[in-house]
């Protein structure tokens, strides 16, 4: 590990014995270096991870899961190759540059080439927040005051509700003749020099220092109400016992100075495990036995509203997860993974083309039975179930215009494919939903029993793996959702302090980072434009002008002509469309300006109807029903069937003041 920014000895050693470098054990020299030691090196590490987050686990922050971390002093990558094999974005900041590329290599090599490599300068330039910060075997190697000013500058990378770890050794059982050899060697110009020469070493290899720090001068670099959580813990190694800080910083902190960036691009992830045939046969079969044994379908069919202390859950996740589809009707919608159909049932209410898919048979019947039981309300497009094999989506390319994965995912033995699977399903600009457990749900209690009892597959989901994939087969845009579902409910009073920005405002902050910690509602959407039509009212605009064709008399119809034209980005669908279809409409006025009929009269903008692009303009002759004698106006504007009329929507009707002889 470097310990001075851009010592060049430091940097010599760290390229000749990179391993050495991080553990000075004699093993580690590239000459002793074997396959075992290598393995050794790197195994220690994943180790050192796996433990630390248990302590997190056990005596911090139940439930754990960062979202960003920060590695500092990363060296070839010990510790920050095992963190990235976890969900999350990685970081690792050394000072020695040789360091660090060696650590890009390491990182390629394993196929964990995501994390993000930077120097100090660059990281704390970012002024970016990390939930959890590590730096390890870093602090020996700095003078005591150097390494409490580095700790008080990476303490203030640590978000809020996050950790920070930090070992260091505060005591040693070397002889004191050896300690103040080793000071010397540190601190005197030219005894290093004259110790490697008489252990026949070259002069110039720098002298790699293990300094002591106090363990209440590092906790006091904690203090609270900042840090609500101190945790010490204690390790033995080659006569050295250091001491592991973890601290816990406070949920609701003062936001001053602070600036949260986006992470995403540099994730952190393990690849999932690939799935041989047998498995995905034996996986797809447990899900049949699960809808198989149920002897009642009553619960299933019921949702969301089977259980009471579930609906508000489903009902506000439902919501997030639909204002993220933007649905129109006539949209083609995959339900994956649907089980009952509730929620295929729902889409096809809203007017969409439902494929309900499935690993289930029975699911699927039980979807049907739902579609029995509970038919939709007017006419809607007939659902298409569709049994899967887990591995291949029995669609053409393209064919979908949405797909929705609502607490779905995490059951797909392979997340990546099914990413690509999507991607070839969808057309342009096509969103794939996702509504799902956090990173810590295949470890939860409920998930292990399933998995034990059912056999299904509960997998922990990996948002920036997810991510990585979905950039790679033509996604361009992910789209995480933040919001709270618990209510977080206050007084009046501090209600109107939330809106006027007071101290309320840090609670509640507090309480949603804690419930986003463990979900991940997001979406993806495909590269390219879908075509806008008027099954929307987004990009609805006309310019409409009449003028009247003949004088009008009493007991004669009205004869108007018009110009229309598409000044907006939407196609117009055919008038004899049932959802979207335009024409030009017409309310009929009293001379005093009283309402007598909002629709009076529609008219085809076409014959035969025909769709009307952006830009284009159309001439009509519109023939009204007859008037009585008197005083009429007329306002004429577009109507898309079902969906609006333009002027809802900020356009000008065309006003027709007449007489009636």
């Amino acid at each position: 590990m470097s310990s001075k920014e851009g010592d060049p000895r430091f940097d010599a050693l760290a390229a000749r014995e990179p391993h050495f470098a991080v553990l000075t054990a004699p093993r580690f020299l590239q000459a002793n270096l074997t396959a075992d030691h290598e393995r050794e090196f790197f195994a220690s590490g994943e180790a050192v991870v796996d433990w630390m987050l248990r302590v997190i686990d056990a005596g911090l922050v139940p439930e754990f899961a960062p979202m960003t971390i920060l590695e500092f002093g990363c060296g070839i990558g010990r510790l920050a190759l095992p963190l990235a094999r976890r969900p999350g974005a990685v970081t690792a900041a050394d000072r020695s540059v040789p360091m660090l590329e060696r650590a890009r290599i390491e990182a390629r090599r394993t196929a964990v080439d995501h994390i993000a490599f930077l120097t100090p300068d660059a990281l704390f330039a970012a002024d970016r927040r990390f939930d959890l910060v590590v730096c390890y075997h870093v602090l020996q190697r700095l003078r005591r005051r150097d390494a409490l000013l580095l700790v008080e500058r990476l303490r203030a990378l640590i978000a809020p509700g996050g950790v920070g770890v930090f070992q260091f050794p505060y005591r040693t059982e070397t002889a004191a003749p050896i300690r103040a050899a080793r000071w010397a060697r540190q601190r005197i110009p030219g005894v290093n020099g004259l110790a490697n020469r008489v252990r026949g070493k070259d002069a110039r290899e720098p002298f790699i220092p293990t300094n002591l720090v106090p363990i209440p001068r590092m906790i006091d670099a904690f203090p609270a109400p900042e840090f609500r959580t101190t945790h010490i813990a204690l390790e033995q190694h080659d006569g050295l016992t250091y001491a592991v800080l973890f601290a816990e910083r406070a949920s609701v902190v003062s936001r001053a100075g602070s600036s949260a960036r986006d992470t995403a691009a540099t994730s952190a992830a393990a690849p999932p495990s690939s799935v041989t045939q047998s498995e995905l046969d034996s996986f797809n079969a447990a899900a049949e036995q699960y809808f198989a044994s149920l002897d009642r379908w009553e619960h299933h069919l019921a949702k969301p509203f089977s259980q009471p202390e579930e609906t508000p859950v489903l009902l506000a996740n439902l919501a997030v997860v639909l204002q993220a589809l933007k649905l129109t009707p006539g949209m083609r919608v995959l339900d994956f993974g649907a089980g009952s159909g509730w929620l295929s049932r729902c889409l096809t209410q809203m007017g969409c083309q439902v494929v309900v898919l499935d690993v289930s048979e029975t699911a699927l019947r039980m979807a049907r039975e739902l579609y029995v039981r509970q038919p939709v309300i007017g006419e809607q497009p007939a659902p298409e179930f569709l049994h899967f094999d887990g591995r291949r989506i029995d669609l053409p390319d393209g064919s979908l215009d949405r797909i929705v994965c609502f607490d779905a995912f995490h059951h797909a033995p392979e997340p990546r494919a099914m990413i690509r699977e999507f991607a070839r399903l969808l057309g342009d600009g096509g969103v794939v939903a996702f509504a799902e457990p956090g990173p810590r749900h295949a470890g939860a209690p409920r998930s292990q029993f399933e998995a034990q009892t059912y056999g299904v597959v509960e997998l922990d989901v990996d948002v920036h793996d997810i991510w990585r994939t979905a950039q790679s087969c033509g996604f361009e845009k992910l789209s995480m959702a933040v919001f709270h579902e618990p209510p977080f409910q206050v007084s009046l009073a501090e209600y109107e302090q939330l809106l006027a920005g007071g101290p309320v405002q840090e609670a509640w902050l507090a309480s949603t980072r804690k419930f986003l910690r463990h979900v991940r509602f997001f979406a993806l959407e495909k590269k390219g434009a879908a075509r806008l039509d008027s099954r929307t009212p987004e990009g609805l605009a006309c310019d409409v002008r009449v003028t009247l064709a003949s004088r009008p008399a009493a007991g004669q119809p009205i004869v108007v002509d018009a110009v229309v034209m598409n000044t907006g980005t939407a196609v117009w669908l055919p008038s004899r469309e049932r959802r979207g279809g335009v024409s030009l409409g017409a309310h009929l006025y009293g001379g005093s300006g009283a309402l007598v009929s909002f629709d009076f009269h529609a008219e085809a903008l076409t014959s035969p109807p025909r769709e009307i692009l952006p830009g284009e303009s159309v001439r009509l002759r519109v023939t009204l029903p007859p008037l009585p004698g008197g005083r009429h106006r007329l306002e004429f504007d577009c109507v898309a069937s079902d969906v609006t009329w333009f002027a809802q929507h900020g356009a000008k009707p065309a006003v027709l003041e007449l007489t009636v002889g």
